[in-house]
């Protein structure tokens, strides 16, 4: 019984390291798989950004018959009136009487009307 028992763990041991062996092959093979892939992942990088290099594209524009013209004229700009004598800064305050802000204040609040000061200055 003891015989059977010692063969039977010998079996079970036997097997586990098949398995293990098995295993440490699929992850060797995977690893090196996964280099690969890198490697043609940088190349395909490499080829990516040497296609769009400003030296390509042109050398392919050449190619397709395009070319590079200088630029003969300009667009004409409108003349702009600005004032650089005017001061820098908030602009001119409110003249209004504060007695009519007030009542335009009041009034607006009431909601008969929303422009009152604007319909008196007319």
């Amino acid at each position: 019984m003891a015989v059977g028992a010692v063969l039977i763990v010998l079996l079970f041991y036997l097997a586990i390291v098949a398995q293990i062996t098995a295993s440490s092959y699929d992850i060797s093979r995977l690893q090196d798989q996964q280099r690969q892939l890198v490697a043609e992942q940088d190349q395909l990088r490499y080829q990516e950004v040497t296609l769009h290099a400003p030296a390509q594209v042109q050398q392919q524009a050449a190619q397709s018959g395009m070319q590079r013209i200088v630029p003969s004229s300009y667009v004409l700009a409108n003349q702009v009136a600005i004032d650089l004598g005017s001061p820098i800064g908030d602009s001119p305050t409110d003249t209004t009487p504060r007695w009519l802000r007030a009542v335009a204040l009041v009034v607006n609040t009431v909601g008969a009307t929303r422009d009152v000061q604007a319909a008196s200055k007319h």
